[in-house]
């Protein structure tokens, strides 16, 4: 191939990139027309003026190194400080009037807002610091003009929070920057804090619920779990930290109230807005608030009507379990991640505010029944077709409320002569025994935990037998005990089940050692022989029948 061929293919290549620039509407061409070039033999290097570097076109970083990131963090503490200590400056010194000290600090935080749309096009997640900071100072602006100074009334602080707040959106819009969304919020929520000013005021709620309205808008907007957990842990604090020194209860839990509703509407609304429902971790990442706004919200509310307090309580709960049925319709299988967080949340108020609170004592043993018998109707396919683990701190906390009442009949149907625990006593033991019937085949499949649940059944029943015939001596105490002993172990042949027939055994040694250690020493002659003749006589007939048992499938 000579060089006017090659020459002439190049030129060909050099049009058909130049239809492609055009194409893409590149504003560089990548080089110069071969044509105007001398040709020059690829063995010889080739000179830079015949060969021109291509301008490089702007490009828009948005990743960065871990340590720009810090620089620019550091810088953003850096401006608000400095418009803070130029509040406290112009306070200590006077050497700046109230009003220029508030046009300087809105100066300085527009100028920031200004330099990162500068720089938007080139460093777009880098330029989003300067802004937030430009954010927080507008905010500290408006609260010193108010609370310090008191350029403004409350009225047009408040009306001024929420222009910045909208203007904070407005610039959410323009740069879409996860982090100057989370920078603005750390920032506007602790600087007030940081720089001490005074934060005991009405008005101090009031602005800070005005950030909270602007960044539950923000978050549902960017897409941000995290600015949402954020915002409503350091809400939710610093308030309930201003009441405990404002001495408002009734404002503080109204307050605190409204935040609850903010923050649960707006992870409603990005549920529904994005179509994308909470992750595991992110659903659990909001329990350590939602139990900080239970405990601050109850401990308000108590002060003010110790009676209301656990009413509303269930109210709250009852809300978020609203949102959360109403969110489980827009996904298909109707189960969403938050699930297991909704769950427990809703039980650790149940178990508060209903179980401790609220029920009378005289009522919580019937709940032990109340559960029994729930159980009996609940079937247990159900949780096979469900995750196990969702229910567990359910579960758990069923079991304490359970473990409690039972240990509560008991002790009282064997030490206390009152008539009302028979009845509980008698209605929790046949609700033990229907919920073995009904799920008898799942409780036995491990024998220690049939012995566990039959043995329950006999403590319950050897203790009402006991408080049942106790007054008609000690002999009848026996009867009904070797009676009850007979028909479980006859009920366990019937169905040919080992397990509860070797649990009867439980029963007769209570029989026995009665037989041995109270009635041969304690009682007259007579009932001590009855007793003995009567317990050796069952527990004979008792060895036969396990005789028989080793010979079952």
């Amino acid at each position: 191939m000579n060089l006017a061929t090659l020459q002439a293919r190049l030129e060909a290549m050099e049009d058909r990139l130049a239809i492609i620039e055009k194409k893409l509407s590149l504003s560089e061409p990548v080089g110069q027309p071969v044509a105007d070039k001398a040709w020059i033999p690829a063995s010889d290097p080739l000179p830079s003026a015949i060969h021109p570097e291509t301008k490089p076109q702007k490009t828009r970083i948005d990743n960065l190194s871990g340590s720009g990131n810090w620089l620019a963090i550091i810088a953003v503490i850096c401006f608000v400080l400095a418009a803070g200590f130029i509040i406290k400056l112009s306070i200590e010194t006077g050497w700046l009037t109230p009003e220029r000290q508030v046009g300087i600090a809105v100066l300085l935080g527009l100028t920031l807002t200004g330099a990162g749309f500068v720089l938007r096009k080139t460093y777009g997640g880098y330029a989003s610091y300067l802004p937030a900071a430009g954010i927080v100072i507008l905010y500290l602006s408006v609260f010193a003009a108010h609370r310090i100074y008191t350029l403004l009334t409350l009225h047009s602080a408040l009306t001024l929070a929420v222009l910045v707040s909208v203007f904070c959106v407005g610039v959410y819009v323009k740069f879409r920057q996860d982090i100057y969304a989370i920078t603005a919020v750390v920032g506007t929520y602790l600087a007030p804090v940081i720089l001490d000013f005074p934060l005991t005021s009405l008005f101090s709620l009031y602005f800070f619920l005005c950030c909270s309205l602007a960044f539950a808008v923000l978050s549902v907007g960017v897409s941000s779990r995290v600015m949402c957990v954020i915002a409503a842990y350091l809400a939710i604090f610093i308030n309930a930290m201003i009441g405990l020194r404002l001495h408002q209860d009734v404002l503080i839990a109204i307050v605190l109230a409204a935040h609850f509703l903010i923050f649960s509407i707006s992870v409603y609304g990005y549920t529904l807005y994005n179509r994308q429902q909470l992750t595991e971790g992110e659903a659990w990442s909001f329990f350590p608030v939602l139990m900080l706004f239970y405990a601050m919200e109850y401990f308000f509310i108590d002060r003010i009507h110790p009676g209301l307090a656990p009413w509303l309580s269930l109210l709250f709960a009852g809300l978020l379990i609203a949102l959360y049925f109403s969110a489980k319709k827009w996904f298909p299988g109707g189960r969403i991640k938050s699930q297991s967080m909704i769950l427990t949340f809703a039980s650790v108020v149940f178990f508060h505010s209903f179980y401790l609170e609220l029920l009378p004592a005289n009522l919580k043993p019937w709940l032990l029944v109340l559960i029994l018998f729930a159980g009996v109707l609940f079937p247990v396919e159900w949780f096979k077709r469900n995750k196990t683990s969702t229910f567990y701190f359910p579960i758990l906390l069923l079991a304490i409320i359970v473990m409690t009442e039972y240990v509560n009949i008991v002790a009282h149907l064997l030490n206390t002569g009152q008539p009302s625990w028979l009845p509980v006593g008698m209605f929790a033991f046949a609700g033990i025994w229907s919920l073995f019937i009904r799920h008898r085949r799942e409780i036995v499949k491990e024998e220690e935990y049939g012995f566990m649940f039959l043995g329950a059944a006999h403590v319950l029943a050897v203790s009402g037998l006991y408080r049942l015939a106790d007054p008609y001596g000690s002999f009848a105490v026996s009867v009904c005990w070797l009676l009850y002993a007979i028909a479980v172990m006859g009920f366990a042949g019937y169905l040919k089940d080992k397990v509860l027939a070797k649990s009867a055994l439980f029963v007769l040694g209570f029989a026995a050692g009665k037989a041995l250690l109270y009635d041969a020493a304690s009682t007259p002659t007579v009932v001590r022989i009855l007793c003995l003749l009567l317990t050796g006589v069952v527990l004979y007939g008792a060895g036969l029948l396990m005789k028989r048992i080793e010979r079952w499938a």
